[in-house]
């Protein structure tokens, strides 16, 4: 009765402030910003994606980004709606239509794009919502291509919001072979009467790639009701072909140049070990700040993984610019807070994290092996479940699945369906690849085709703070 009546509650909230104050995309900085309306998408699909209209793709500032470079997910609004869960996906089209094929980078569950039960305020303008980092992992082709944040709020009307950025992303590969193992973006609650998420869950997305965190105060779930859900899900698969990325026209490049500062300092700050050209402070130890190795290119199934320490492994060192570390969000934007591994996927007795850089593991973000739509959890890091309080390393041998290992940053063949990084205690986490790929002699592959070789994505930061 009292969940009933909280939920309640909250869902009073929601009506109260939320009639004009939905939210959208801050940064990156998205298509059409004049023409955007904070509103979720039609539920009969007219305006998928990316909120379909005139001067859906006029562009006002070109959001460049270097692969492997942390980025801001900041957000516009006050009615967030209980959080939810969301997930960064990109585009190799330029003007996506309905047939566009889009790709997972990165899965928020719970907690976005605030923590907070019902509504932070009911200011259209508001920006006190939290502040996530997404990445676009190395090996992504070069060019300009789309971005899409798309949100599953918690409470409320069930809705799906979209909205899409256009990005021209750098030191990237020449081929489509990494964008190719990323799962597809999830759709959800746009059909009238059709697949629906329940209220009150945090949805937890079965294929979330290997890029994930989970709110510390997360309900995870994976339920769904209502018909068509085998036909609404994978619209984001669009017709399943890629197709390439644009080469940056002359009048992008130039609304880039053009464009306001705020985008240049986002670049700065997140690649500068120093203070942002606008004077905002770039923190690179304060205790404040954690970090994490990710990998970025190698994604899940949504099959569990068994455990499997007999296995044979071979492994491939991971080059000195793989283990550089990214900046931390740029100084203004409130960082996230209250994010951690959930306690059911605490790491079983007996191991434990390292201290020092590494930072408190339970409060950082999660590197995702799998979802388990079954149980309604996100299966973090691997189905062997890897997670820990941020206790000091362990010199004892690899336990809860785990394999042993050499050298720190190593990447590990794991038989020939899964691959760890090598951590500090020689020890190394079982973790999936995605169907059809193949880990041989320290490569992935795929369909016959070497693909990868060095796997490992940059040290991701964060900073924390409070809304």
């Amino acid at each position: 009765m009292f969940a009933k009546t909280t939920l309640g509650l909250a869902a009073l909230g929601y009506l109260a402030s939320s009639v004009n104050a939905h939210m959208m995309l801050n940064t990156p900085v998205p298509y059409g910003k004049s023409s955007l309306s904070n509103s979720p998408l039609m539920n009969d699909t007219s305006d998928f994606p990316c909120k379909l209209r005139p001067g859906a793709f006029d562009i006002t500032t070109m959001n460049t980004i270097p692969v492997g470079v942390p980025q801001p997910l900041s957000f516009i609004g006050g009615a967030t709606h209980g959080g939810g869960s969301c997930q960064v996906s990109v585009t190799l089209d330029k003007e996506p239509t309905k047939n566009s094929q889009w790709k997972v980078i990165h899965s928020i569950i719970g907690g976005c794009p605030s923590n907070a039960t019902g509504n932070l305020s009911g200011n259209p303008a508001g920006t006190d919502a939290s502040v996530f980092e997404f990445s676009v992992p190395k090996g992504m082709p070069n060019g300009q291509y789309t971005l899409a944040w798309t949100w599953f709020n918690k409470i409320g009307n069930r809705e799906m919001y979209m909205n899409c950025a256009p990005i021209t992303v750098t030191g990237g590969g020449s081929d489509n072979s990494v964008f190719d193992t990323l799962p597809d973006m999830f759709v959800l609650n746009i059909a009238e009467g059709q697949c629906q998420s329940v209220e009150g869950e945090d949805f937890a997305f079965p294929s979330p790639g290997a890029s994930v965190e989970t709110g510390a105060l997360a309900v995870p779930g994976s339920s769904m009701r209502g018909s068509g859900c085998a036909s609404v899900t994978k619209l984001g698969a669009g017709a399943g072909s890629a197709g390439s990325p644009a080469v940056p026209t002359a009048t992008s490049a130039a609304s880039y140049a053009a464009s306001s500062s705020a985008a240049a300092t986002t670049t700065a700050a997140l690649t500068s070990s120093g203070p942002a050209a606008t004077g905002g402070a770039v923190s690179s130890s304060s205790d404040s700040v954690v970090t994490m190795t990710t990998t970025s290119t190698v994604t899940t199934t949504a099959s569990s993984v068994s455990s499997t320490s007999a296995a044979a492994i071979s492994v491939v060192p991971v080059s000195s610019e793989a283990r550089s570390s990214g900046a931390s969000a740029a100084s203004g934007y409130p960082a996230a807070s209250g994010f951690s591994r959930p306690s059911d996927f605490a790491r079983p007795s007996g191991t434990s994290r390292p201290s020092g850089s590494y930072g408190s593991y339970g409060t950082q973000r999660s590197n995702s092996g799998s979802g388990n739509s079954s149980s309604g959890s996100t299966g973090v890091t691997s189905g062997s479940s890897n997670a820990s309080s941020g206790s000091t390393a362990s010199t004892g041998s690899c336990t809860g699945g785990r394999v042993p290992c050499t050298k720190l940053d190593e990447f590990v063949c794991i038989g020939n369906s899964e691959f760890g990084i090598c951590e500090p205690d020689n020890c190394a986490t079982p973790q999936p690849l995605a169907q059809g790929t193949a880990c041989t002699n320290g490569n992935v592959q795929k369909r016959s085709m070497r693909i990868a070789q060095h796997m490992k994505g940059p040290h991701l930061r964060r900073m924390y703070g409070h809304l």
